[in-house]
């Protein structure tokens, strides 16, 4: 039987995944760990498996008493203020590692993003977890996934430890959307008149029902989470429903450029090769180990 421990189980993806790992064959126990006082609320609906809320954060002393017994590891906790930061982003991970090295947790998910395949005009269609890393130089945060990934792998080798790296694409659901996803929506809203890449989007559910499936099922390596397919530059403009606005490409980035710096566009550094150029990723690997999408690009991105 697994004890699964989910750090920032309070967040949207952390509060879903609790709820299915609370039905998930051959979970015993769940331990929901988060600084928010909201942890202390959290409920499993009618399962049987045992919740284990613990209020505390990441850089406690005390992690290490939370994560005891436990067998794998899902941090999800991510600081908005520095999610571009590769160095805190490292150093969070290791914060977490430190008190699983002193526990003998054995297995780790990391929740990466397929934006470390960076977005280039000569990707293929779709990308597969054979391609290599090329975040954008722009984009910290594509910089701060690579920078946890590196320190998960180095771990699990020096642990002889078991891995698993989640890598979703865009990520959204009727609760809202991802950081990335919101982003790019934004920096969509202008886009250059020679630019309609293939697009994904994921729903929340289907995300976190692959990093079950990766936990339960002890993964090791690294895995695309994507909808089956895409949606083509016709069909989402059908879904987009309100026109976009066409200009050539010097004056598309001059736009975001100003809309950043008046507040008018949450777009961050770098994001605007991410609407420009293709990154949609394959699932088949994925799929090969059970797990299977609930949602199209185009249910997820009517909702």
């Amino acid at each position: 039987m697994n004890t699964i421990a989910v750090t920032g189980a309070a967040g949207v993806v952390g509060q879903r995944a609790l709820h299915q790992f609370g039905r998930a064959a051959g979970v015993e126990t769940v331990v929901a760990i988060d600084r928010s006082p909201r942890v202390n609320r959290l409920r499993l609906g009618d399962s049987l498996v045992a919740l284990r809320p613990r209020r505390l954060d990441l850089s406690d002393a005390v992690l290490a008493d939370a994560l005891a017994g436990v067998d794998v590891d899902v941090p999800l906790a991510e600081d908005p203020a520095h999610r571009g930061d590769p160095t805190a982003a490292g150093d969070l991970l290791e914060n977490v590692i430190a008190a699983m090295n002193s526990t003998g947790v054995g297995h780790l998910v990391v929740l990466s993003s397929a934006t470390v395949y960076g977005a280039h005009a000569n990707n293929p269609v779709p990308i597969t977890e054979s391609e290599p890393r090329r975040p954008n130089d722009e984009l910290g945060y594509a910089a701060a996934k690579c920078r946890l990934e590196d320190v998960a792998a180095a771990w699990a080798e020096t642990q002889g430890a078991g891995l698993s790296i989640m890598r979703p694409t865009t990520t959204l659901s009727e609760r809202g959307a991802s950081w990335v996803a919101a982003a790019i929506r934004a920096a969509a809203s202008v886009r250059t008149d020679q630019s309609d890449p293939p697009v994904q989007f994921l729903h929340h559910d289907d995300l976190v029902s692959a990093l079950v499936v990766a936990a339960t099922g002890r993964l090791h390596g690294t895995y695309n989470v994507s909808p089956d397919g895409w949606i083509g530059p016709e069909a989402f403009r059908l879904l987009a429903g309100s026109p976009q606005v066409r200009v050539p490409e010097g004056i598309n980035d001059r736009l975001l450029m100003a809309g950043r710096r008046l507040g008018i566009r949450s777009t961050p550094e770098g994001i605007e090769p991410y609407v420009r150029h293709p990154w949609v990723v394959a699932n088949d690997r994925l799929r090969r180990h059970g797990w299977a999408p609930r949602y199209t690009s185009e249910e997820v991105y009517v909702m």
